[in-house]
Parts: C-alpha cells; sequence; structure tokens
C-alpha cells in the first residue's frame, strides 16, 4: 500500500516523555508509522511498549502534564494535528478520526443508559456536519440501526439499559457502534477484545472488519497479539520500548521476520502442529527512565554487537528481491520486499 500520494495518517519522529517524581520517563523514542487510505495496519508489541501513547498523542488527549511532546510530526492528510488550534480538535475526532480503547466500563458513563449516551454522541456529531435540529426519534432510530450493525441482539432493549446490565461483549459492541457513529476515514482500536472471550473476541473482530470494510475506513489496529493481526491487515509495524524497529506487509512479516525481536514474537505463538512450548524471550522492556543507549532491544538480544550498545540503528529498506543471508540470526531464505525495514544493524550491508 505505499504510494507517492498523499499518506491518510504519517507519524514522523514522535518523541514523547512523562516527568515524574524520579524524573523523566523517555517513553517514544522516535516513532515513525504511516496509514494509506483503506488501509488495514496493526501496530504489535509487548505491554507497555508505547503503542496506546502512540494513538493519544494522535488524538491529543494524552494529560499534559505530565506527558510531554518534545520532537516530532502527526500529520493527517498532510496537516499537522500537533500545531491545530484547539477549537479545531472536537471536529476532527467527531467526524475524522475515531478511536476504541481497551476496557469499555472506562468509555461509558455507569449513571446513563446507553441510549442517552449513544444519542448525545451521534447529535453531535450530525450538528458537526452541519444538521442543526435533530429529530429525537431519528437520533434514536440511527442509535439503535448502529447497534444492530454490529450484530447486537434486540437493540431496542439495549438502548434503555445502562452498561452494568451488559455483558462484555454487549457493551464492546456499544463501544464500536459509538466510535462508527460517522463514516469516520480513520480508526483505531486500542486492544478492542482485551479480557473477552476466544469466540467473543472473533466475532467483535471479524464484526469490526466486516464494518471497515463495507465502509472503506483505514484502521490501525493495536495489540500485542500477532495472532490478532495475521488475517485482518495489510501491513505491520512491530514496536518495541517506543521504538518501531520492523516493518512490512502482514503475509511478507509472517513469512520472513528479520528483527531478533519479531523472531522471537513469532517463535512465542502456540503451533497446532506442537513442536514444543517456546522459552519465550528473556529479559524485559527496559527502564524508561534509563533506557539503554543505541538499539533499546541490546540487552536481550543474542545477536547485539558493539555498535549495538552505542547507536540507534535507522529502519533500513531492504533491497528488492535479494535474498536472505544462511545466517541462523537472520530469517529464512524468502525474498525480502521494496518495502520491507528493519531496524537492525545485522542487516546495514544488505539494505538499500
Amino acid at each position: 500500500m505505499m504510494n507517492g500520494s498523499t499518506p491518510l495518517l504519517e507519524i514522523r519522529d514522535l518523541h514523547v516523555r512523562f516527568k515524574i517524581y524520579e524524573g523523566e520517563l523517555k517513553v517514544l523514542n522516535g516513532v515513525d508509522l504511516r496509514i494509506d487510505e483503506g488501509e488495514k495496519v496493526g501496530l504489535v508489541g509487548e505491554t507497555g511498549c508505547g503503542k496506546t501513547t502512540t494513538i493519544k498523542s494522535v488524538l491529543r488527549v494524552l494529560p499534559m502534564p505530565p506527558a510531554r511532546i518534545i520532537k516530532g510530526e502527526i500529520l493527517y492528510k498532510g496537516k499537522d494535528i500537533l500545531k491545530m488550534r484547539r477549537a479545531e480538535i472536537p471536529s476532527l475526532r467527531r467526524g475524522e478520526i475515531s478511536a476504541i480503547f481497551q476496557d469499555p466500563l472506562t468509555s461509558l458513563n455507569p449513571v446513563f443508559t446507553i441510549g442517552q449516551q449513544l444519542g448525545d454522541i451521534i447529535k453531535f456529531s450530525l450538528k458537526n456536519q452541519g444538521m442543526k435540529r435533530v429529530k429525537r426519534e431519528n437520533i434514536r432510530l440511527n442509535a439503535a440501526s448502529l447497534l444492530k450493525e454490529t450484530g447486537m441482539p434486540d437493540p431496542e432493549r439495549i438502548l434503555k439499559s445502562y452498561p452494568v446490565q451488559l455483558s462484555g461483549g454487549m457493551r464492546q459492541r456499544v463501544c464500536i457502534s459509538e466510535a462508527l457513529r460517522v463514516n469516520v476515514n480513520l480508526l483505531m482500536a486500542d486492544e478492542p477484545t482485551t479480557n473477552l472471550d476466544v469466540t467473543i473476541q472473533d466475532q467483535i473482530l471479524r464484526r469490526l472488519d466486516d464494518l471497515v470494510e463495507k465502509r472503506g475506513t483505514s484502521i490501525l489496529l493495536i495489540t500485542h497479539s500477532l495472532g490478532v493481526v495475521r488475517n485482518l491487515t495489510h501491513r505491520v509495524y512491530i514496536m518495541y520500548a517506543g521504538n518501531i524497529i520492523e516493518t512490512a506487509e502482514t503475509r511478507e512479516l509472517f513469512k520472513n521476520p528479520l528483527h531478533p525481536y519479531t523472531q522471537g514474537l513469532l517463535k512465542t505463538v502456540p503451533r497446532l502442529t506442537g513442536e514444543g512450548v517456546s522459552k519465550g524471550i528473556p529479559g524485559r522492556i527496559p527502564n524508561y527512565l534509563d533506557p539503554p543507549r543505541g538499539c533499546r532491544y541490546h540487552p536481550r538480544c543474542d545477536h547485539r554487537m558493539p555498535i549495538c550498545k552505542k547507536d540507534r540503528p535507522p529502519l533500513y529498506v531492504m533491497e528488492r528481491d535479494r535474498k536472505t543471508s544462511s545466517d541462523p540470526a537472520i530469517s529464512s531464505g524468502g525474498r525480502i520486499k521494496e518495502d520491507h525495514r528493519v531496524a537492525c544493524y545485522l542487516y546495514r550491508s544488505r539494505a538499500e
């Protein structure tokens, strides 16, 4: 999906820090990310790697202080969101970009019915589109239609219910309905199936994928599970400790992972064929108060070199059709596509 046209969303060299009592947390360390129109993109990484901070930066909902964006650009249709006036942000959130967060209970007000909450969101969205007067009955019908789209049984009853009266899966469907209240251009879903059982997870992800496909909406699906993104995205970004360390088309990434961290993640995915249980990746995400110099992954990497401890590797663009080495540190001998990028010094000599 990489082309010469202006991307829908492009994040360039984003650095975010958080001021705390002990000092300053250096969370995002130069994030680069691109989403084209109609594209479905996955952002994958361990808990605490900076995925949620990234989308909160896009939405301009990071609490400042303690957060501080010290460098970078977030371009939406070529316009820098970070330079927008505060008065422009509500319009952006209501009609252009929506988000679904992990826990629906934190997104829904327990003292109002689903109908009241969804109705208010629809009313403000329609007013934002220039409709000054909207009939209450039309809002109710619109709300019921949105719930029906997500596969919610008996929408009329749900509209009269309070969040506590619904199951986790139902509450998440309500949040999806809120996010898709209008034909937004970009939907960011931050682990939308956390704490749900496997069958409900699959139902919600499939329904979300169908809705996005039908409307032509771009989506950024944020998760710590590679299995979730495999069949639902066109392209994947792998994040580690505030850095994008690899990006490729989804099929290419699963076929030919390059970064040692990506290879480690894929080895932890259970296989139906057995093949034993992976030992996982030793160590943990570094302390953001004092992160390692150079590549932040080097303390956990079996293939680290002296340069890894000094200099942060750039995202190398791999040459088209150049075969990978038989070196066991590098993945199998598949062919590397032109848009496959990896931040690792193992591939410096093979990059364009």
